[in-house]
């Protein structure tokens, strides 16, 4: 059940990072393509706000797993970088700061916030 819970919530944190990252950010600022070109300022402002999103998904997977929340970061930032780079290799020919962001950025920012968080006594839990 431990390994179970571990998965569902690195799956989880995942999916809301990247979720929030490229849905709701991306669909917010009317830029619908993140493959496309843009400027410098909108791509550090993309950086920031891909570190706030793998924070937040790397606590929530955390907070979901709390016998083993170092575990479930380790999930969460290597399904975002998974993600990353399946979409790095599936896009030819366009720009990939939205992917190298996710890579670079999001990931670690996930696997920081996760790894933050001490385990707590499954009979705590």
């Amino acid at each position: 059940m431990r390994t179970a819970r571990a998965t569902f919530a690195a799956i989880l944190g995942a999916l809301v990072s990247l979720g929030l990252y490229l849905a709701w950010f991306f669909k917010i600022t009317h830029h619908d393509s993140p493959w496309d070109g843009a400027p410098i300022c909108f791509i550090v402002v993309t950086g920031v706000v891909a570190a706030v999103c793998g924070l937040i998904g790397g606590y929530l997977g955390a907070l979901l797993a709390p016998a083993t929340p170092r575990g479930t970061a380790d999930g969460i930032a290597a399904l975002i970088a998974v993600a990353a780079a399946f979409a790095e290799t599936h896009t030819p020919g366009q720009h990939h700061y939205a992917q190298a962001l996710a890579l670079l950025v999001a990931a670690p920012a996930a696997y920081l916030a996760g790894r933050l968080r001490r385990p707590v006594s499954p009979l705590v839990a």
